[in-house]
This record gives structure tokens, C-alpha cells and sequence, in this order.
């Protein structure tokens, strides 16, 4: 029996889990504020310097964002889009500032490549030569 990549019920479910840890890291982020209260020791220097600049409010908005499309299923091919990038940024800052925190980065990613891998065929035309 082949596994169904492709199963709407693990799509959902993974694509829900998915917007909820994104929407949980944003809201959790814009509260910690400048202080970063609750934010791991190896993290705080660099991420009040993204604080101080404003990059770290607008990750922070974009997760928010697009963990609410995803949980609510509004656009999630969309959604996934506006979190590629910023997994890539988890897997580069936990590389070179937190190592110890890389798990979390590779499940949010895998859980992104797999939700684009369900999502294919709208990424489709983007990939192919008139």
C-alpha cells in the first residue's frame, strides 16, 4: 500500500500545526519586546539589534500573518511563500548564533517543504518556460 503524500486530512492537520507554531512564535516575539523577555541568553544580543532596526517586528508581523491564513486555511500555497524565507533565516541564525535551537528550525522547515511539496501544482506555472 503507497503512502498518499498527498492526504487532505494530513495536509490540513500539518498545515494547522504548522500556522499555530508560526502564530505562537509571532505573538510570543512582538510581546517579548526590547526587553526579550523569555528569549534564550545566546539569543538576546542579536535579536534586540533586529529589534532596534525593525526587522524583527516585521518577521514577527509576517509569521502572525501567515500563521492566521494558514490556520485558517485563507491562501495557504500564499502563506507558504511569505514563511520560506524567514525558515531559511531560523536555519542560518540558529546555525550561527544558537545551535543548541537548530531542532526547531528543521521541523519548521520540513513541515514548510512538505506543505509546499501538498501544494505543487499552484507553485507549478511558476517553474515552467512559455
Amino acid at each position: 500500500m503507497a503512502i498518499n503524500f498527498r492526504n487532505r486530512r494530513i495536509i490540513t492537520t500539518l498545515r494547522i500545526l504548522l500556522g499555530l507554531m508560526f502564530l505562537g512564535s509571532g505573538i510570543s516575539g512582538l510581546m517579548a519586546g526590547f526587553d526579550m523577555q523569555g528569549v534564550p541568553e545566546p539569543m538576546i544580543a542579536v535579536s534586540r539589534s533586529l529589534w532596534s532596526m525593525g526587522i524583527f517586528q516585521m518577521i514577527k508581523i509576517t509569521e502572525i500573518v501567515a500563521g492566521l491564513m494558514l490556520v485558517a486555511g485563507f491562501l495557504p500555497a500564499l502563506a507558504l511563500l511569505f514563511v520560506a524565507p524567514i525558515c531559511i533565516g531560523i536555519i542560518v541564525f540558529d546555525l550561527h548564533v544558537a545551535p543548541a535551537y537548530i531542532a526547531s528550525g528543521i521541523v519548521v522547515t520540513l513541515l514548510t517543504g512538505y506543505l509546499g511539496y501538498a501544494y505543487w501544482d499552484k507553485y507549478a506555472a511558476l517553474f515552467t518556460r512559455k
